[in-house]
Parts: structure tokens; C-alpha cells; sequence
């Protein structure tokens, strides 16, 4: 099996700011989200390990953190591209329909969003 890999940035480290330091960007990526990629490696590496002796009592838990290291590492590739220097401001069209009638305006959104974030 190939293994898992960091993917390249869209952009370079300093193309968020003043909005993402390029410091905090360089170790949420290279740091963090590499934690995921190397943990999803190792983790497949011990299943075949596991399979192969027929140790089949460690597999429910090893694909366990298989699947967490794996959302970690999918959600942020997903966060990379859905963030962009040129980004911004405020959403139209059909996206700022679905949050007007969901949350009333787009300054409720993203309070209760702020909100949400702060508390995880």
C-alpha cells in the first residue's frame, strides 16, 4: 500500500495573513496535520503486522485509530483548499440564502460559529 503524505499548500505560508500568521499556519500544517499522516502510517503498518501473525484481537481498535487519523488527516487537506488569500468577506447566492434562513443573517452564523469553535 502507498503510504499516506502531507500534501503540498495551495498557496505559501505567509499568503493568510494578516488573518493566519504564517508561523501558526507552517506548524498547524507541517506539524499537526504531518502528526496525522505519520499516525495513519504507523497504523497501517500495524494492522498488516497484525494480519499477518493473525493477531486478530488487535485489529477492531487499530482500525479505530486508522479512522482518526485518517479524518484528521482528510479534513484538514479539505481545510487547505477551502482556505485562500483572496478569501473572504461575505457569502452570496445560494450559500448566503441557505444561511439567512437557517440563522436569520450571516452575523448570527457566524457567532454561533465562533461560539461552537471556542467551545471544542
Amino acid at each position: 500500500m502507498k503510504p499516506y503524505s502531507l500534501p503540498e499548500l495551495p498557496y505559501d505560508y505567509s499568503a493568510l495573513e494578516p488573518h493566519y500568521s504564517a508561523r501558526l499556519l507552517e506548524l498547524h500544517h507541517s506539524k499537526h496535520h504531518d502528526a496525522y499522516v505519520d499516525g495513519a502510517n504507523n497504523v497501517v503498518e500495524k494492522l498488516e503486522s497484525a494480519r499477518e501473525k493473525k493477531d486478530f484481537s488487535a485489529i477492531n481498535q487499530l482500525q479505530k485509530n486508522l479512522a482518526f487519523h485518517l479524518s484528521g488527516h482528510v479534513l484538514h487537506s479539505l481545510l487547505w483548499n477551502n482556505m485562500c488569500p483572496k478569501g473572504g468577506g461575505e457569502p452570496d447566492g445560494e450559500l448566503e440564502a441557505a444561511i439567512r434562513e437557517s440563522f436569520r443573517s450571516v452575523d448570527a452564523f457566524r457567532s454561533q460559529m465562533t461560539e461552537a469553535a471556542l467551545n471544542v
